[in-house]
C-alpha cells in the first residue's frame, strides 16, 4: 500500500513539473521601449528671421498652438486718414494685385483739400512774401466770406507754395482762396491766393506676398497703423495668419531645428512631431525566442511606472536582420499599442504572450 502511494505521489509529481514546465516555456516577456510610431516635419512657410519662442522637445501640444513666430514685413499708415478700397487678400502676390488695381489699398486723407498758392495778392510788406515750409496759415474764400478753414504750408518754390487744409468749413472744390497769418483775416496778414483742389487718394504698395490683411474699406486710421503684413514667398495654400507657425494637430514635440534670431529659408525644416497615440513599442528579442513571436500576435503590455495598468499589443513588424553587433543575435520586434494617456516615448514596458 505504500508503495502504491509513493508511486501515485510520484506520478503526480511529474505531471505537475510537466505543467509547470509546458506553462513557463509558453510565457514570452518582451522588454522594449516606447517610440514614435510617425515622425512629421515641420517646415517654413516663407523665407524670414525666426523670432524668440519658448517650445521645446517633449512638449505635448495641441493642434493650432503657437511654436514659432516668423518676422513679417509690416506696412504702416503713412497718415490719418480713412481706407477706401481694399483690393488684397491673405495669399495674394502683391504684384499682381497692384498690376490689376494699381495698389494694395487707397486712403483717402482727412482733409481732401490742397492748395497752389504763390504771393501773389499779398499784403505789400516784404515778409508777407517770405512764405515758410511747415507754417500754420488761415484761408478764406474769395466770394463768400463764411466759408473759411486752416492750412499747412506743405512746399515753397520761390513765389509758388502749397497748403494741405487742415480744417474747413464748407469750403468748394476749385473755389479761390486767400491766404493768411492772422487767424482773424486780417489784410496786412496776407500772404498770397490760390485755388482749393482735391487731395488724391493715396496707393498703398508693397513687394513680395500678402499674409494679413488687418484693415476694411471705411476703417478710420491713424497715422501707423498696421495695414498688411508681407513675407517674400508664395504662400503654398496658406490663407492668412499672424506670422505663427502652428502646431498642425495634436502631438510631441521630437525635434527643434529652428533658432532665434537666425534666417530661415521657405520650406527648411523647423521641428518634427508625433502625432498623438502614434507610438509604438520596441523589444529586441533574442534568437532562441524569436520563433514564439509571429506578427499579428496580441500580447499584453505593462508600462514599467504604471505597474498596474495593462494595455493591448499587437505585433506589427519582425525584424529581418539582427540589431546585436556582438554576442548573441538579437532582432527588433515592434508592437503597435492602444492609445493611453500614460504612455510617453522613452518609457519603459514589458509584453508578455
Amino acid at each position: 500500500m505504500k508503495k502504491a502511494m509513493v508511486a501515485l505521489l510520484a506520478a503526480l509529481w511529474v505531471m505537475l513539473g510537466a505543467a509547470v514546465a509546458e506553462e513557463s516555456v509558453s510565457e514570452v516577456k518582451l522588454e522594449g521601449v516606447i517610440e514614435a510610431a510617425v515622425e512629421k516635419t515641420i517646415l517654413a512657410p516663407y523665407s524670414g528671421v525666426v523670432g524668440d519662442f519658448t517650445a521645446s522637445p517633449g512638449d505635448v501640444l495641441a493642434s493650432g498652438d503657437a511654436l514659432f513666430a516668423i518676422r513679417t514685413t509690416p506696412v504702416y499708415a503713412d497718415f490719418d486718414g480713412t481706407v477706401t478700397a481694399v483690393f488684397a487678400q491673405p495669399g495674394d502676390s502683391a504684384a499682381s494685385v497692384q498690376e490689376r488695381y494699381g495698389a494694395l489699398a487707397y486712403m483717402e486723407q482727412t482733409s481732401l483739400y490742397t492748395a497752389d498758392c504763390s504771393t501773389t495778392g499779398a499784403d505789400s510788406d516784404n515778409e508777407n512774401r517770405i512764405v515758410h515750409v511747415g507754417e500754420r496759415v488761415y484761408i478764406r474764400s474769395s466770394s463768400n466770406r463764411d466759408r473759411h478753414g486752416e492750412a499747412v504750408v506743405t512746399s515753397v518754390s520761390g513765389k509758388q507754395y502749397t497748403l494741405e487744409v487742415l480744417s474747413e468749413k464748407d469750403m468748394r472744390l476749385g473755389e479761390s482762396i486767400k491766404v493768411y497769418r492772422d487767424e482773424d483775416f486780417v489784410s496786412s496778414s496776407c500772404i498770397g491766393s490760390g485755388d482749393l483742389s482735391r487731395v488724391d487718394p493715396k496707393s498703398v504698395t508693397a513687394e513680395g506676398y500678402v499674409l494679413a490683411v488687418h484693415v476694411q474699406p471705411g476703417q478710420q486710421v491713424s497715422r501707423g497703423d498696421l495695414l498688411f503684413e508681407i513675407v517674400p514667398d508664395r504662400l503654398n495654400g496658406m490663407r492668412g495668419g499672424d506670422g505663427s507657425v502652428s502646431m498642425p494637430e495634436d502631438g510631441v514635440l521630437l525635434s527643434i531645428s529652428a533658432q532665434s534670431g537666425q534666417a530661415i529659408a521657405k520650406d527648411a525644416p523647423m521641428a518634427t512631431y508625433c502625432p498623438r497615440g502614434q507610438v509604438k513599442l520596441v523589444c529586441a528579442v533574442d534568437e532562441d525566442e524569436i520563433a514564439s513571436v509571429e506578427v499579428g500576435d496580441e500580447l499584453s503590455v505593462t508600462l514599467d511606472a504604471y505597474d498596474g495598468e495593462t494595455l493591448k499589443g499587437t505585433v506589427v513588424r519582425i525584424a529581418g536582420a539582427s540589431v546585436s553587433g556582438e554576442g548573441a543575435p538579437a532582432f527588433d520586434v515592434t508592437l503597435e499599442l492602444e492609445e493611453s494617456e500614460h504612455v510617453r516615448i522613452g518609457m519603459n514596458a514589458t509584453a508578455v504572450k
